[in-house]
């Protein structure tokens, strides 16, 4: 269990310091969280928090309140990054999140993912019982940052219920008698963009190819299968 301690941004010496640290995690890329947005959203009810040891940053988590045509008339937060330098801190901060969530009355949390990267597929599946439910093609535009630099920045819209416990859990499990369609991710996306871009590429391209209209006719990212495949279901409602 990591020793940090979690802690929301209350000054503007934290708030300061958690832009920074988002700089350093995404290095040479443009501003993550500029410091007047962070405190603009932190007025208006946001969530911000970062993960101390020894007083020094080693996690973030920055998130503002809005809804989803999708789920009418749920409180949604939308988790816009959080990042740790730290093994289990990231988990630590989203259990934090969800704290948050459930005392200040919210239904859902939602974030965005590279779904190529698979580590970030376990976690958001496995570890937190998330659902994947719409594919964002290029969200965020071309991107010049150390990690995802030359390739477009496509990404899964994941959906995580504060109010059921049961159902967000069961989402993480593979039921292989169920017809469900596989889509196999690469090994190592980061490392590959390095090494050979344009098989990078062709990568994205294909699970892009199944993920974006598999999901706008109703399939949901339910899990990832032996850590290697992502795994789409149609509801119950849905497949019948």
């Amino acid at each position: 269990m990591t020793q940090a301690r979690i802690e929301l941004v209350s000054s503007i010496a934290d708030t300061e310091a958690m832009s920074a640290f988002f700089m350093q995690v995404w290095a040479d890329g443009p501003e993550v969280v500029p410091f007047d947005l962070a405190l603009a959203v932190q007025h208006v009810g946001g969530y911000s928090a970062v993960a101390k040891i020894d007083g020094k940053i080693v996690g973030a988590s920055f998130g503002f309140q809005g809804s989803l045509d999708s789920h009418p008339g749920q409180r949604i937060l939308h988790s816009h990054v959080t990042a740790a330098t730290v093994p289990g801190v990231g988990f630590a901060l989203k259990q934090h999140q969800k704290q948050w969530a459930i005392e200040n009355d919210i239904d859902a949390i939602t974030w965005t993912f590279d779904p190529l990267v698979r580590r970030n597929s376990v976690f958001n599946f496995e570890k937190l019982g998330a659902v994947g439910i719409e594919y964002l093609p290029n969200f965020y535009g071309t991107m010049t940052d150390a990690i995802n630099a030359g390739d477009d920045s496509d990404r899964l819209f994941v959906y995580w219920s504060m109010r059921d416990e049961a159902a967000a859990a069961a989402t993480a499990k593979v039921d292989t008698e169920v017809s469900a369609i596989l889509v196999e991710l690469p090994e190592d996306i980061e490392s590959l963009r390095k090494t050979n871009l344009a098989e990078a590429r062709e990568w994205r391209a294909r699970v892009r190819e199944v993920l974006e209209p598999a999901l706008a006719e109703g399939y949901r990212v339910s899990g990832i299968l032996n850590r290697q495949a992502l795994v789409l279901e149609l509801p119950t409602e849905k497949a019948e």
